[in-house]
C-alpha cells in the first residue's frame, strides 16, 4: 500500500465479502424494507460486509504490520462456506437500533477469534461482547414509522438469502463522507482454499 502525505491514520476494518448474487438478495430485501418510509439509514450494497474487527483510525505504517500480521496468521486457515440466513436487531426488536441478517459456518468463530489474537499484541483490544456474525442492513434513526416496518421485517424473519463461498479476508478503508462511509479495499489475504499454492494479493 503506497501512503500519501495526508495518510497518517486511516480509519479501518477487516472483513469477509459475500457473493454478489447474496449482496443482490439483501437489497432486494432492503429496497422492501425502505418502502416503508421508517426512519432507517439502509446500508447500500457496497457495504455489505461481515466484519471481524474494527480497527479504527490507524497510522499508515502501523496499518503495514496489520496486514503482515493477518497475512501469516489466516492464510493458513481453510476458506469458509457461509450461510446467509435470518433477521434480527440489536439490541433487540423492541428497541431497535442496528438491523441485521444473519450468518453461519464452520470455521468462522474460529477466524473471528484468530484475528483477535493477532491483533491483540499490536494494540487492539479484543472485543468485550461475543462475536455475532451479521451483515448491518440498516440503523435506526427513530422509532418514526417502525410499526409499519416491523410488520414487514417480521415477515422475513426466517428468510434464507442463500451460501456464500468465502475465501478472502479483506482489510478495508473507511472514509466518512456526509452521505454515508465509503469503503475501498486496502488488502485482500487468501484463505487456503487447498495445502498448495495458497498465493498473497500484495494490495495497493
Amino acid at each position: 500500500m503506497q501512503h500519501s502525505p495526508d495518510d497518517k491514520r486511516i480509519r479501518s476494518f477487516v472483513a469477509l465479502d459475500v457473493t454478489p448474487p447474496v449482496r443482490a438478495a439483501l437489497q432486494t430485501l432492503v429496497a422492501e424494507l425502505a418502502a416503508t418510509k421508517a426512519d432507517v439509514r439502509w446500508v447500500p450494497p457496497a457495504g455489505m460486509h461481515l466484519t471481524l474487527k474494527f480497527l479504527g483510525a490507524v497510522e499508515a505504517a502501523h496499518l503495514d504490520r496489520v496486514h503482515a500480521a493477518l497475512a501469516a496468521a489466516v492464510h493458513e486457515q481453510a476458506a469458509l462456506q457461509l450461510r446467509v440466513r435470518g433477521l434480527g436487531a440489536f439490541p433487540s426488536l423492541r428497541r431497535p437500533r442496528v438491523l441485521w441478517v444473519g450468518l453461519r459456518g464452520a470455521g468462522l468463530v474460529e477466524l473471528a477469534r484468530l484475528v483477535e489474537q493477532t491483533l491483540e499484541p499490536l494494540g487492539f483490544a479484543p472485543e468485550p461482547r461475543p462475536f455475532a456474525p451479521h451483515i448491518t442492513l440498516g440503523r435506526v434513526g427513530s422509532l418514526r414509522g417502525w410499526e409499519r416496518l416491523e410488520e414487514v421485517y417480521k415477515g422475513h424473519l426466517d428468510d434464507d438469502f442463500g451460501d456464500s463461498p468465502v475465501d478472502l479476508v479483506t482489510i478495508y478503508r473507511s472514509t466518512l463522507h456526509p452521505e454515508g462511509a465509503i469503503y475501498s479495499s486496502l488488502w485482500t489475504i487468501p484463505l487456503r482454499r487447498h495445502k498448495e499454492g495458497a498465493t498473497y494479493d500484495t494490495g495497493r
